[in-house]
């Protein structure tokens, strides 16, 4: 067993000694697999699992001193004071990396002292600026040096061992003239490392609702010479400044993300700047930007004029009690005038139900149609679909509460924005703790729903439950989509999956047919999960689930997937976001 593994069991050994033992049995007796699923469940729940997630995650080959025929690197920091940190300079001079320069910008006229150790070191430069502010330094240092690349470093952060040496063998791979951006984490207390954010892949809507590359990123020197940069901006919005410019146009190049913990950072610095960030996105993106929770921006892209039909699916079968909460929320409390109401009735018997249905068909916006047959989720909303008069679809369920009237404005907000398919709500529990931010496939080698059971409001994974972005798939409990869409992909697949996985499914199509599906976070509502038909896990249904799963596993090679809003690193069988081991 290697050694990092060692040191969790003699972590987990005072904590779960039965625990300890097994898993040491497990691996000397050849059962290693099981062994290491073990270790996993144990280990890392305890207060230094992130140390030894560092110890087995972070690549030794980036740690050991080495030379690539690759990029030279230039890392900028910018003083605002007369002396540096000690941490940045010393956190360069160790890298693994060493065809690398420093460029100290600050608007004393003398070289920091601290440089003075390091006077024999010509790769250190020290370059006098005449605004006192990050930016101007950033715009000195891209006019004049020779790399190919600017690491901007605050001063109170460091650089991990091996960032340069990963930023250069991800650059000479690539072989493109990209931004790239890697993973980060926190000083905790004596100085350890703790709360890393290992980020997902380039997400234009997640870069323009929080800053989540500039404190560990590489910016190609040619692209961003010819940037306009503001010597005005705020020193902690200056590389975002850079960055928006390089990436946030539509058909701009992505990102590249390079899967290593580069930078460490003091605690909470990706909640800051949001206010600053705020006018610079507005500015470049062209719609009303607010601030959100937790440095967060919440983009209110425009809805169109006029406004388009939207029709509202619900399958149900009595549960009037359901039903009726559902409806009333629809029709007297959602602001979005332009709607209709088709209820798929699949074979409700009840008298109340027959009853119901009569009253509310009255009201010129609601249509029953029927689908007198054994309960197939797929065929019936693909059924009701076919009498849908709305250019956009909301398949909904009835068990959904309304608690906000412009969920729906949110929703199509989102879906008439170019190259978008399927959007997403926001779904709580009745309690209020999230039952659906998004759709990470991959998750229990299935899929499974992001941050479930977080509360909601508290920030979770660096806020990801309360920003919009990109989803891989999102839940049709509540999914808003063009019908033309829809109709495209085939709509639900009701021979295969019937019941289970082919809300993700439709997603994936979707995604395959070139379009990309939206996570609407301030679309918000109540799901009480399941009440009208039961769990797939329940004893009558559990045959008809698996087949549906081996289905949906075959289908999009689900063991192993590799979710770009998720991270190769995170445990792929847990929705509340942390380092696998």
């Amino acid at each position: 067993m290697m050694l990092p593994y060692l040191r969790g069991l003699v972590a987990l050994l005072p904590r779960d000694p039965g625990a300890a033992a097994r898993i040491a049995w497990w691996w000397l007796t050849g059962r290693r697999v099981r062994a290491l699923a073990q270790f996993r469940r144990a280990v890392t729940p305890l207060p230094n699992s992130y140390r030894l997630w560092l110890a087995i995650h972070q690549p030794e080959t980036f740690r050991s001193k080495a030379s690539i025929d690759g990029p030279r690197l230039a890392v900028h920091v910018h003083l605002t004071g007369s002396n540096p940190l000690n941490d940045a300079l010393s956190s360069l001079v160790r890298q693994s990396f060493e065809d690398w320069e420093l460029y100290l910008t600050t608007t004393e006229t003398e070289p920091p002292t601290v440089t003075a150790r390091h006077a024999d070191d010509r790769r250190i430069h020290f370059w006098p600026v005449s605004v006192a502010s990050r930016a101007a330094g950033l715009k000195a240092i891209l006019q004049e040096t020779a790399a190919q690349y600017v690491v901007p470093l605050p001063a109170d952060c460091v650089l991990t061992l091996g960032a340069l040496l990963a930023y250069a063998h991800a650059i000479r791979d690539a072989a493109t003239n990209a931004v790239f951006y890697a993973d980060q984490d926190e000083y905790g207390a004596s100085g350890s490392r703790t709360t890393p954010w290992l980020k997902p892949e380039w997400d234009r809507d997640l870069f323009l609702a929080q800053d989540y590359l500039s404190m560990a990123c590489a910016i190609p020197v040619e692209a961003a010479r010819n940037i306009a940069v503001d010597a005005g901006w705020p020193d902690e919005i200056a590389v975002y400044g850079i960055l928006i410019e390089l990436l946030a146009c539509p058909d701009a190049a992505p990102a590249r993300h390079v899967p290593y913990v580069a930078t460490t950072t003091p605690p909470d610095v990706w909640q800051r700047g949001s206010s600053a960030r705020a006018a610079l996105v507005a500015n470049h993106v062209g719609v009303p930007v607010t601030t959100g929770p937790f440095g967060t921006l919440i983009l209110h892209w425009p809805l169109p004029d006029p406004l388009p039909r939207v029709s509202i699916v619900i399958p149900t079968r009595d549960r009037i009690d359901l039903l009726r909460t559902c409806v009333d929320g629809i029709l007297h409390a959602t602001d979005y005038p332009l709607l209709e109401l088709i209820i798929a009735d699949n074979d409700s018997t009840e008298p109340a139900s027959i009853t119901y249905f009569n009253e509310i068909s009255r009201d010129p916006r609601v249509k029953i149609v029927r689908w007198p047959h054994p309960y197939n989720y797929s065929a019936i909303n693909n059924h009701a679909v076919t009498h849908a008069g709305g250019d956009y679809i909301c398949l909904l369920n009835n068990d959904v509460e309304i608690i906000d009237p412009s969920w729906l404005r949110e929703m199509i907000a989102q879906a008439i924005r170019p190259g978008v398919a399927a959007v997403g709500a926001r779904l709580l529990y009745a309690d209020r703790s999230v039952q659906h931010a998004g759709v990470v496939v991959g998750i229990g080698d299935a899929a499974g729903h992001a941050h479930r059971a977080l509360a909601d409001g508290q920030p979770g994974w660096f806020a990801q439950s309360l920003i919009t972005r990109c989803a891989t798939a999102v839940t049709a409990a509540c999914l808003v989509i063009e019908k033309a869409k829809f109709d495209a992909v085939g709509g639900l697949d009701a021979e295969s999956l019937a019941i289970a996985y082919n809300d993700v499914d439709l997603c994936l199509k979707l995604r395959a047919a070139g379009w990309h599906n939206i996570y609407a976070s301030q679309a918000v509502l109540i799901h009480h999960e399941s009440k009208s038909r039961g769990f797939d896990f329940a004893p009558e249904h559990i045959t008809r689930y698996h087949q549906e799963l081996l289905k949906f596993q075959e289908r999009w090679q689900t063991v192993g997937f590799a979710d770009p809003t998720h991270h190769p690193k995170l445990d792929p069988q847990s929705e509340q976001y942390r380092p696998g081991l």
